[in-house]
């Protein structure tokens, strides 16, 4: 099948139908694989659940690449995706300590640096100068910016559906704006992921007929996803023919960016190790003043939906990346300024803290 709208829209469609089936299979066994989340300590779900969201997105992209004439996955996206769901089933099967996860996410860097030429050469004109290129610092900010990403993802799955979802909202932004450029691979790896994943969040989300998540995505999920955001982030920004600016890029992302280095910033400025799991990110603010699981996954992926349109909006109206850039800056420290508020208030009439059933620590 051609990498034509009509062909891209049929095998996404046919990527849910996979996804869908993959993930019904890989839960069957999940338990005899030791794949399984079970409730207790920092973990509210009822249940054991199965993590097997990352193999089956693995299972999807694999049936792309041997079923479509021209598969728009990379070889070397595929190559990286292996590395990080390797070692992300891993941490799934048995807690890793941090250090190997990162080493992992550095190597898969750097296969999408030298393997596909995809790399953070530029970060656009930001103050209304001139393009600000990064020369030597390329690579070394690739990396930081991609495992910040990946890290961003990981750490606001903690809830039914949420990473999921509004990791779908970025790839159908980042979708639209590849096809506005004229980038019909890029367009094509962004949808079909968007059918994947849609697929798995038919067994993710709360749905009336399904009161909790049948399957989470594990940390092998939220990393690919984290991975790929990354991917077209820099692949659709960066190089010839590209006329998406980095910053509006950036702005697709906001959400998982924001609340992740506000929250390890609080972490850190209360002595405690930024990586340490705790109930303070978005989500847990919207449960603890009432939202249910369902209502918070909605403010949440709207704000996404939103932080988008700004993003790939404003690009195609022309608005001067100095302007998106400063709005970005500001609505990023506002957030800062006003979660930290907000919880001290909270703790200051005595909450003892979140908790509510379906949400998780991280």
């Amino acid at each position: 099948m051609g990498l034509t709208l009509p062909g891209i829209a049929v095998a996404a469609a046919g990527m849910a139908v996979v996804a869908t089936i993959a993930t019904m299979v890989l839960a069957l066994f999940a338990p005899a694989l030791g794949l399984v989340d079970h409730p207790g300590g920092r973990k509210d779900h009822k249940g054991s659940v199965p993590v097997v969201g990352g193999i089956a997105l693995v299972v999807t992209l694999l049936c792309a690449v041997f079923c479509l004439d021209r598969s728009p996955v990379p070889p070397s996206f595929l190559g990286a995706v292996a590395i990080l769901v390797i070692v992300s089933v891993w941490d799934d099967w048995k807690e890793l300590h941090h250090v190997p996860r990162f080493l992992a996410q550095i190597v898969a860097v750097l296969v999408m640096v030298y393997g596909a030429g995809v790399e953070l050469r530029s970060v656009g004109d930001l103050l209304g100068w001139r393009t600000i290129g990064l020369s030597v610092l390329s690579v070394p900010l690739t990396v930081f910016a991609v495992v910040g990403v990946i890290n961003a993802v990981n750490m606001i799955d903690g809830m039914d559906g949420l990473a999921g979802s509004t990791s779908l909202v970025a790839l159908a932004w980042f979708g639209v704006a590849a096809s506005l450029s004229g980038l019909p691979e890029q367009a094509g790896l962004a949808w079909l992921l968007c059918g994947g994943l849609a697929g798995f969040l038919l067994l993710n989300l709360r749905l009336p007929w399904q009161p909790r998540a049948r399957v989470f995505l594990g940390d092998a999920g939220s990393t690919l996803l984290g991975f790929a955001l990354a991917w077209l982030a820099i692949d659709l920004s960066q190089g010839h023919g590209r006329t998406m600016p980095p910053i509006a890029a950036l702005w697709v992302v906001l959400l998982p960016l924001a609340d992740t280095v506000s929250l390890m910033t609080r972490r850190r400025s209360r002595g405690k190790s930024p990586f340490k799991p705790d109930r303070e990110h978005i989500h847990h603010f919207l449960l603890a003043h009432g939202f249910s699981v369902s209502g918070a996954l909605g403010v949440l992926v709207a704000a996404s939906f939103v932080f988008g349109a700004v993003g790939v909006v404003g690009w195609r109206l022309g608005v001067p990346e100095p302007a998106l850039f400063w709005v970005f800056f500001f609505s990023f420290f506002a957030y800062h300024y006003a979660i930290k508020r907000a919880w001290a208030r909270l703790y200051a009439r005595g909450f003892q803290g979140p908790g509510s059933e379906g949400s998780r620590e991280t």
